[in-house]
């Protein structure tokens, strides 16, 4: 099944053309990858496929069957509140009305799931870059979504991150999360058992 059916779409900003006429699907449950070099239009794609920019042109038909889906996206450089780590795990659970009583325990098992409950007592400016990142990532998933949109998750990961990275996308996948991954990382691709759309200047294939 289709969770993304994407038809003659485009984007322009001041007569530029950002995405060409983009035709494509995207599948559910599985890890698609966009992958092209620097410049592409993948994020610009990106954001469009969660509804956080509008296309020119075009059309997008999301299949989610006929219930609400929760989408989580996971930005290149992520924001968090100047506070603990706890605190900002916290404040997803807060927005999403999940009952504070369920909250440590929530965080908790997330975090030992992949050997980062270390986090969970540190304030967020003693984190390295990497830690961020996997942070994020944290914080994405702590609400199980359905589809996780994340942009370039390698910046700032050294080898050993980037292994629990991918530990973190295998398992939600095998969960049933639908993951869409803006990559121009060759490594990390290798690593990932996925769908591939590759772009180069606006134009996107298969």
């Amino acid at each position: 099944m289709n969770i993304f059916s994407v038809n003659n779409l485009s984007y322009k900003v001041s007569n530029k053309l950002i995405i060409k006429s983009a035709t494509f699907h995207v599948k559910k449950n599985v890890i698609s990858i966009i992958k092209g070099s620097n410049g592409a239009g993948k994020t610009t794609l990106l954001k469009i496929l969660f509804g956080m920019i509008k296309p020119t042109s075009g059309s997008i038909q999301r299949q989610f069957d006929n219930k609400t889906y929760e989408l989580s996206y996971v930005f290149q450089n992520s924001v968090f509140l100047n506070r603990s780590v706890e605190d900002n795990l916290n404040h997803v659970l807060f927005c999403k009305n999940i009952s504070k009583s369920k909250w440590k325990n929530l965080i908790l098992k997330t975090l030992k799931e992949f050997n980062l409950d270390y986090m969970l007592s540190l304030d967020l400016k003693s984190l390295s870059g990497g830690e961020l990142q996997l942070l994020a990532l944290v914080r994405a998933v702590l609400i199980y979504p359905d589809i996780l949109f994340y942009d370039e998750p390698t910046n700032n990961l050294d080898s050993q991150n980037i292994e629990t990275f991918v530990k973190m996308i295998n398992k939600f996948d095998s969960n049933g999360t639908s993951i869409i991954i803006v990559s121009h990382d060759d490594d990390l691709i290798k690593k990932l058992k996925h769908d591939e759309l590759i772009m180069k200047e606006g134009v996107i294939s298969k």
